[in-house]
């Protein structure tokens, strides 16, 4: 019998590797799941207020109120009452309305490792 015919399958080793790093990337996964889904969260509150059709006419606090209370309604983490001052800018120049949302997000991983997600975004009138 030759070397070729008793070689089948994975070894045990090469199957604890695989399921170790699977599972590695499964936790990484469900660690960025959340991250997006907020992130989605802002573009949509983004968008929704940036199409109101007297967004021109509105004050800059009144446009930053709508988007506070509209991020606190889809309990967005990322931004909120607490950090919006560090994160949203709006910008009113010649009947244009620009909203943009800068930020960072930092979830822990294993032991001392983290995972950093930097998003900027921008939409306007």
């Amino acid at each position: 019998m030759s070397f070729r015919n008793r070689q089948r399958g994975l070894s045990f080793l090469g199957l604890i590797v695989l399921v170790g790093t699977l599972g590695f990337l499964a936790v990484i996964g469900l660690k960025l799941i959340p991250i997006y889904m907020d992130s989605w969260k802002i573009d949509g509150v983004m968008n929704a207020v940036i199409s109101d059709t007297d967004i021109n006419q509105q004050t800059r606090k009144q446009v930053l109120d709508s988007v506070i209370k509209r991020l606190d309604i889809e309990s967005v983490d990322a931004v909120n009452y607490k950090n919006y001052k560090e994160s949203l800018t709006i910008k009113k120049s010649n009947n244009q309305t620009t909203i943009q949302v800068y930020y960072q997000v930092v979830t822990p991983l294993i032991g001392n490792l983290s995972l950093i997600a930097e998003f900027d975004k921008s939409v306007s009138s």
